[in-house]
């Protein structure tokens, strides 16, 4: 425990309550040993350590079974930890964190279990039931005037339309979490990370990449920073910006190798990036590492895009071309709206993820 306490000085404290269950365990009152565990995953999950912070998470939810705060954070680690064995685990975290939160009146705890539990489906490829999840916690948060909550319920819509395709609801969803969002909210670099996304869907790569362009420098979180490295390259291949490409691809590549959580999309988004240089071999075998990713995490969404990188790989079918939105356009207005509240965004918050 002294050894690991030096090696993280954070971890000092909560180490420190746990050392004390061996010599006097009747004196650790459970609120505290919960906080401690707690501690250490929060300490795990910014450091990398998924399974560390699974099993620190998941000690703090049953030493506490009646708190649903731990429910909640069990939910989220075991989701992102992927697999279906722990999809299962999160969706008994989820459901048992709503129970709680409704019956202890915990108005915040119950839309984060809700919107949980949404991304829960949408990671299992449960779509529908997904955006129901995300529209019942966003109407929820609205009669409660939690407006930050309605915004993050609402991101999570908007992030769903636009993998599924379904333009126009993402911009009206986006729009609408813009303007409930907190001037300075934490999730900002997030919303802007999943309309570049939006926007690659549609072709206007130079608009994404002028939007999301050394945005990972200012994020906190092995993850998010992955996530908006990769997006990034994919952005700059299709602009045609080779400096900027091959920098975020470079430090894309290097997160995706250590970080499971984000290494999924990650990969798609280099696979895609590769093809507009025409590299159709590096493609294939981010394709490959994709799919594998995907399958050993159950993770639907990315396996589909997966197999249809490879599919087009195979093809050696081209990416569409470049061409900017035209500027009265609802998707161009929004564009401008959101880098109009990047260039504002200050952090206030301890970081910057990109998690419920």
């Amino acid at each position: 425990m002294e050894a690991a306490a030096d090696a993280a000085p954070l971890l000092s404290d909560p180490l420190a309550a746990l050392a004390r269950i061996r010599i006097v365990p009747d004196q650790v009152a459970a609120e505290r040993l919960a906080l401690a565990c707690d501690q250490v995953h929060d300490w795990a999950a910014r450091a990398g350590l998924h399974s560390v912070a699974v099993h620190f998470s998941e000690a703090s939810a049953y030493i506490e079974p009646l708190n649903a705060r731990w429910a909640v954070h069990a939910g989220y680690i075991t989701r992102t930890a992927g697999g279906r064995e722990m999809f299962a685990r999160s969706e008994q975290w989820y459901s048992r964190a709503y129970v709680l939160a409704v019956r202890f009146r915990e108005g915040e705890l119950a839309l984060r279990a809700l919107i949980g539990a949404g991304a829960l489906a949408k990671d299992r490829g449960e779509y529908a039931q997904a955006r129901r999840f995300y529209l019942r916690a966003a109407r929820r948060a609205e009669h409660g005037s939690r407006r930050r909550r309605a915004a993050v319920a609402l991101h999570f819509a908007f992030a769903l339309a636009a993998e599924t395709g379904h333009f126009r609801i993402a911009v009206r969803d986006a729009n609408a979490a813009l303007r409930n969002y907190p001037l300075h909210d934490e999730r900002i670099p997030a919303l802007a990370h999943d309309f570049a996304y939006l926007l690659i869907r549609n072709q206007h790569y130079g608009t994404a990449l002028r939007l999301v362009d050394r945005l990972a420098e200012r994020v906190d979180g092995v993850a998010a920073m992955g996530m908006l490295y990769g997006i990034t390259a994919r952005a700059a291949a299709g602009a045609g910006a080779e400096s900027s490409y091959e920098a975020a691809a470079e430090s894309a590549l290097n997160i995706a190798r250590i970080n499971d959580e984000c290494a999924g999309p990650v990969f798609v988004n280099l696979g895609e990036a590769a093809r507009f240089w025409g590299q159709w071999e590096a493609a294939a075998g981010h394709a490959g590492r994709a799919l594998a990713v995907a399958q050993r995490r159950a993770d639907v969404e990315v396996e589909r895009l997966a197999v249809e990188l490879t599919r087009k790989i195979k093809r050696r079918e081209p990416p569409p071309p470049a061409f900017e939105p035209p500027s009265d356009t609802p998707i161009a207005a929004l564009a401008r709206r959101l880098a109009a509240r990047l260039r504002r965004w200050r952090r206030y918050y301890r970081g910057v993820g990109m998690k419920a």
